[in-house]
């Protein structure tokens, strides 16, 4: 199957990470072995205070197999990749969930231009490949760019963009609610939703990563 995507121009025909001949069957970007490398980061720094958040968890650095795999998923729309990661990082994000016991899982929500270009939000597929239950709580009113083009001044302007569904604001009154994002930077985006989420009556907003910057 892969060869027949390599063909058409759908795949890769080395591993975008590694540069070795593609091996692997689930997608066509990220070949099996770097796949299997992937693992928890130790020990993690959590010295960036997030404000409104009550805790958080890392799973790893933004660099090497992981930094390519994040890279892939978003800019080449992989939604295949989006789940292998999903199966990655399930144990180590189950360990925290099961720690939590949250009341909902949540994650941050693209602009229109965004989602429609991708067509699909990629942190829900890497929940569905974690088999982790979850709910879109939230919704974005702007087109500002990927806030990994963005400085720090413009990224704290461009997330004043989210809000909460309105139709969902009573339901997450006295909620333990986690929030799980692809990429910690500055922390803008997770203060933003944490804030709105406690302004409305969430009892604690956590928050999960797949990598920090």
């Amino acid at each position: 199957m892969i060869g027949l995507l390599q063909i058409l121009g759908l795949a890769e025909s080395v591993c975008l990470s590694c540069g070795s001949s593609f091996v692997g069957k689930s997608q066509g970007f990220i070949c099996d072995a770097c796949l299997e490398s992937i693992k928890p980061y130790h020990p993690m720094d959590y010295d960036l205070k997030l404000d409104y958040v009550f805790s958080y968890r890392i799973y790893g650095l933004y660099e090497g197999v992981l930094k390519h795999l994040i890279r892939t998923i978003k800019f080449q729309n992989s939604k295949s990749l989006a789940l292998s990661l999903g199966k990655a990082i399930k144990e180590h994000l189950w360990e925290y969930i099961e720690e939590l016991d949250p009341d909902l899982i949540t994650f941050p929500p693209l602009n229109l231009r965004r989602f429609w270009s991708r067509g699909f939000n990629h942190v829900e597929y890497i929940l569905k490949g974690a088999d982790v239950p979850y709910m879109g709580l939230f919704r974005r009113i702007d087109f500002s760019p990927p806030l990994a083009r963005l400085n720090k001044e413009k990224r704290e302007k461009a997330v004043m963009g989210y809000r909460i569904i309105d139709s969902l604001i009573d339901f997450v009154e006295d909620k333990k609610i986690l929030i799980v994002d692809d990429l910690l930077t500055t922390g803008s985006t997770i203060q933003r939703l944490a804030y709105l989420l406690m302004s409305v009556g969430a009892k604690e907003v956590h928050a999960y990563f797949i990598a920090k910057d």
